[in-house]
């Protein structure tokens, strides 16, 4: 790692899904998709009532929608888009979800770091927070915190004035 002052700086890193989860998302995708196509098929092969047949094709069409929502999703994910948290010298950017609270976070905000079950909660200046949901990343809580206070530590080691 480089030295700056004879304190480690800590490289920008960044944490999203495992590759397995992404993976399974694009093969639930596929799956469901691949279902819908011969589904449809089937029904337009039997040739139902006309009522049966748009209800059928309405639901068909629905789950297809939802299936190709969880294909695109699993492909961004397995390229490194979606759910991420992005740790560097400034600060870090928290992208793991709904009601996480503050997304951009520089180091000279955070107060207090504390976990709370599968969450991260950054207390920050001012009574904000940033809630990191771990559950859904390729690092646990504990490794997280640990890592989040270094990082912390180093920030404020480097801003001592020399004695």
């Amino acid at each position: 790692m480089p030295q700056t002052g004879g304190v480690e700086t800590s490289p920008r890193v960044v944490y999203t899904v495992p590759t397995p989860v992404a993976l399974r998302g694009v093969g639930v995708g596929t799956v469901g998709l691949g279902g819908c196509i011969v589904a449809t098929s089937v029904l337009l092969a039997i040739e139902p009532a006309r009522p049966i047949g748009i209800a059928v094709g309405s639901v068909l069409a629905l789950a297809a929608a939802l299936a190709l929502l969880v294909l695109a999703v699993g492909v961004l994910r397995l390229v490194g888009r979606g759910t991420r948290l992005v740790l560097d010298q400034n600060g870090f950017l928290n992208a793991t979800g709904p009601g996480a609270g503050v997304r951009r976070v520089a180091w000279q905000d955070v107060r207090k770091i504390q976990i709370e079950g599968r969450l991260v909660v950054v207390g920050l200046a001012g009574g904000r927070r940033s809630q990191i949901r771990t559950a859904a990343l390729e690092i646990g809580p504990n490794e997280l915190a640990r890592e989040l206070r270094d990082r912390l530590g180093q920030r404020r080691e480097s801003r001592r004035p020399d004695s």
